[in-house]
């Protein structure tokens, strides 16, 4: 191949040879050249979208799974490797409605557990209940006849007591309702000691009429007398108070008793909270973990029973629950 170009400036011009067919080789090679690069780009391109598709679709089909478990009634099913991408937020928000199904599926067991346990003890109370109550008047009214008051007085009081504790037809009573029934309660504990135990009470009105679960603060005075004041074997106070905090009350109920060591005091919280088995007899927590139960099944977990004690003292429990305008849950209420 022959190439020709006149040049003025010299008066001539310039005449190249090439050879036509090494020309034609190195384009040839070019091309070959940018068809390779061109596939290659194309190969990596297609391993890219199979690569995001592959994991988009393992991640879909994953969350698919856990889905169609979930259907089957498994609610411990968790969607595992959530990334940060579209799909793994997907699954984390999924894992999460699966956390919250199972923790109120929990609770409105416990809470149906709760309300069936309490329905057969009213059915058992029942049982005789009038038998008891007429009894109970002959012997008051034998007392007064030989006038023995004392004796009157205690049979009044016991009749008082059983009516309250065996009239399960309401969960839900007022704290001036509890606090009669504690009155009560201590008078006849009264008669089994020679020294006294004297309820001291400060409570605003609007406590007074607050709602709360029956058998609520009983318990914790129960505690207060086999674990602290029964030891000290003398003349007595128990202290209680109520304290408007906000949107919440607190009742706090204090015993000048033996008090606790800070021990004893965290071996307590574990055991109203489940944590550390609660068994015996009185003054081991049973009876307060059982109102720390039914506090939290009524108000939620924010609520509920703390302690501040300090050994050869005394003992305070509180007892948090909100006021009459958050109301309770609506399956455990009614008027008494």
């Amino acid at each position: 191949m022959v190439g020709y170009q006149e040049v003025k400036e010299l008066g001539g011009a310039i005449i190249s040879v090439n050879d036509f067919q090494a020309e034609l080789s190195r384009i040839y090679r070019q091309r070959i050249i940018f068809i390779g690069i061109g596939a290659g780009i194309m190969v990596l391109l297609a391993w890219v979208v199979n690569s995001v598709a592959k994991g988009m679709l393992g991640q879909f089909y994953s969350i698919l799974h856990s889905i169609r478990e979930v259907q089957k009634g498994d609610l411990s099913v968790v969607i595992e490797n959530c990334g940060k991408d579209e799909m793994g937020e997907l699954g984390s928000q999924i894992n999460k409605m699966l956390v919250n199904i199972k923790q109120l599926t929990d609770d409105n067991l416990n809470h149906e557990l709760l309300m069936k346990n309490t329905q057969i003890r009213a059915l058992q109370n029942q049982i005789n209940a009038h038998f008891i109550y007429n009894v109970l008047e002959s012997i008051k009214m034998m007392a007064e006849i030989e006038e023995k008051y004392d004796i009157s007085d205690a049979i009044t009081s016991l009749g008082k007591l059983l009516r309250y504790s065996m009239k399960w037809t309401n969960t839900n009573v007022t704290v001036a309702e509890e606090l009669e029934y504690i009155r009560n309660y201590l008078s006849l504990i009264n008669l089994r000691f020679d020294y006294e135990i004297y309820l001291s009470v400060n409570m605003p009105d609007i406590i007074l009429k607050q709602k709360i679960p029956k058998m609520s603060l009983q318990p914790v005075v129960e505690n207060a007398i086999y674990h602290g004041i029964e030891q000290m074997a003398e003349d007595t106070n128990i202290y209680m108070k109520g304290i408007v905090d906000g949107e919440d009350c607190i009742i706090e109920i204090t015993d000048a008793g033996r008090g606790m060591s800070d021990r004893e005091v965290e071996e307590l919280y574990k055991k109203i909270n489940g944590e550390l088995e609660a068994s015996g007899g009185s003054g081991n927590g049973i009876g307060l973990k059982n109102v720390q139960d039914r506090i939290k099944i009524n108000f939620g977990d924010r609520y509920g029973i703390e302690i501040a004690s300090k050994l050869g003292c005394y003992t305070k429990i509180m007892i948090r629950i909100p006021m009459a305008e958050k109301n309770m849950n609506p399956q455990m209420g009614g008027e008494m």
